[in-house]
């Protein structure tokens, strides 16, 4: 693939490393919790305009969740004879984890057919936060931009002798351009979870009526190399207000977001690790969410608590475990 490129670029905030290819440009920022904060396809950014790359949160682009994706109730958690207050930095954290806003060790490169960028941070004793979360352990994440696809790969390290539990996410928020009342969602499930105040109660529910992301129509044996190709759901962005955690995806499965008056459709596909998906349209924003998820909101909680469909990730002591998600785009 011709013009493939990584580099390092020193700003006001950060430093930043940029990958493109022929048609994209993606830009990480390492101290932001190895955030990506700009996805350009053709000349169009993708992910929702923010004036605040650098911002260690949840708030813009695609920041990485980890080992607490989303909520967790009153911040507490036992595991493994632990009883756990998730905090950093003197405050609680109800929401996210502990490491969107953790600086990352960082190199990049290229390959005769895509560029890359490697991050690495660590939970060790020595960090103030290490009574939140017990477990030492290295995250290790790979953004890989070959044609038309951006891939991400992680890995846990459990560097402990311990059973180490974890979830991980990704959280982006993909441009509306102007309103997103033509751009569709699909995500090809059959369930999700019941929540009260966006906690689970541990029962899953049917996707039916106004949370059916399911696609309209069934279409076998196509190539799924041009958007018309796919069958889509009739959910559109603006149509309906969702903060809904789904349930049921497997690497066999892939979500879609169809910019029709753009003739492109993203698919997401993940390991069999990301069996959840958090479905995010706010009216207020210019952006929206899809967040492939390994685990139900408050799982630890939730896996306590029996319930079969918590999907909590362990890592036994000195191995590792990891899987991947990966976005493609798709043309007419």
């Amino acid at each position: 693939m011709k013009n493939v490129k990584a580099y390092e670029q020193k700003l006001r905030g950060g430093a930043v490393v940029t990958l493109e290819s022929d048609k994209a440009s993606v830009q990480i920022a390492p101290a932001s919790g190895f955030k990506v904060f700009s996805v350009i396809y053709n000349n169009r950014q993708m992910l929702m305009p923010t004036a605040t790359p650098f911002e260690g949160s949840a708030a813009n682009g695609i920041p990485v969740l980890f080992p607490f994706p989303n909520r967790t109730k009153d911040a507490r958690y036992s595991f493994g004879g632990h009883d756990c207050v998730i905090a950093k930095n003197g405050q609680e954290r109800i929401i996210h984890g502990l490491m969107i806003d953790e600086p990352f060790a960082y190199s990049y490169g290229v390959t005769e057919n895509s560029a890359w960028c490697t991050g690495v941070a660590s939970i060790t004793p020595d960090k103030e936060y290490f009574a939140s979360y017990p477990f030492p352990c290295t995250l290790r994440l790979t953004y890989t931009l070959s044609e038309g696809k951006l891939r991400l790969d992680y890995k846990v390290t459990n560097d402990g002798m311990e059973t180490l539990p974890y979830g991980i996410a990704i959280h982006p928020y993909f441009n509306k351009f102007e309103g997103g009342e033509d751009i569709t969602i699909t995500v090809p499930v059959d369930s999700y979870y019941e929540a009260e105040k966006c906690f689970p109660s541990g029962k899953l529910l049917p996707a039916e009526g106004d949370f059916d992301l399911r696609p309209a129509e069934e279409k076998k044996g196509l190539s799924g190399l041009l958007s018309k190709d796919f069958a889509y759901s009739k959910h559109t962005v603006a149509s309906y207000f969702l903060d809904t955690v789904y349930h049921g995806l497997s690497e066999k499965k892939q979500a879609l977001v169809h910019y029709e008056k753009l003739g492109l459709t993203l698919a997401l596909r993940a390991s069999d690790d990301f069996q959840n998906m958090v479905v995010f349209t706010p009216p207020m924003l210019p952006g929206f969410c899809l967040e492939n998820q390994t685990n139900a909101t408050d799982y630890i909680n939730l896996h306590n608590a029996g319930c079969p469909d918590a999907c909590l990730q362990t890592v036994p002591g000195g191995q590792t475990k990891g899987g991947y998600i990966e976005v493609t785009v798709h043309e007419d």
